[in-house]
C-alpha cells in the first residue's frame, strides 16, 4: 500500500468581513447596474394620458393627451415627462424598477427635497402617476392607458 505525502500548502487565514462592509460592497455593486429601456414592463403603442391638476385635494378637469411609445424608448421620456408643478422644479434622485419610476423634486425657493413623483404600472397597458409637493400634498394626478398599436411615424 502506497501512501502519498500530501503536498504542503501554506495555511491562509480566512478573511472575515463585517456585516457593514458586506452591505456596502453589495450597495456599490448594485448602484453601477444600468437598466435597459427594453426591460421596462410597458407595452409600446398609442397611449391615452389623462392629466388632472389637484388643488387642496380636489382634482380639476381632465386634460387628455395622446402619444406614441415605440419599442425601446426610454421610459423616463415616454412616461415620466410630466409637467412640473413650478418652472423652478427639477427632477433628481431617480430610481427605476421594471414597473415603477420614482424621483425626488428639487424646487428653487422650497426646502430640499421639495416633493416626489411616481409612475406605477399595474399592467403593461395601464399606469397611474402623481406628483406631490411638501406642504401641499398631491398636485398632479395622471392615468395612462394603451389604446392601440402605433400606425405610422406621425402618431
Amino acid at each position: 500500500m502506497s501512501h502519498r505525502k500530501a503536498a504542503h500548502r501554506p495555511q491562509v487565514p480566512a478573511r472575515r468581513f463585517s456585516l457593514p462592509a458586506i452591505l456596502l460592497l453589495g450597495a456599490t455593486s448594485v448602484a453601477v447596474i444600468r437598466a435597459d429601456p427594453a426591460d421596462f414592463q410597458a407595452m409600446p403603442g398609442l397611449w391615452r394620458v389623462v392629466l388632472r391638476v389637484v388643488d387642496h385635494g380636489r382634482a380639476g378637469p381632465p386634460r387628455v393627451e395622446w402619444h406614441c411609445v415605440n419599442e425601446g424608448d426610454d421610459p423616463w421620456t415616454s412616461f415620466a415627462a410630466l409637467p412640473m408643478p413650478a418652472p423652478q422644479c427639477r427632477r433628481s434622485d431617480a430610481h427605476r424598477s421594471t414597473t415603477t419610476l420614482d424621483w425626488t423634486l428639487a424646487c428653487a425657493g422650497m426646502p430640499t427635497p421639495s416633493g416626489q413623483g411616481r409612475v406605477a404600472f399595474d399592467t403593461p397597458e395601464h399606469y397611474a402617476a402623481s406628483i406631490s409637493l411638501q406642504g401641499r400634498g398631491e398636485v398632479l394626478r395622471v392615468e395612462g392607458v394603451r389604446r392601440a398599436a402605433c400606425t405610422g411615424p406621425s402618431d
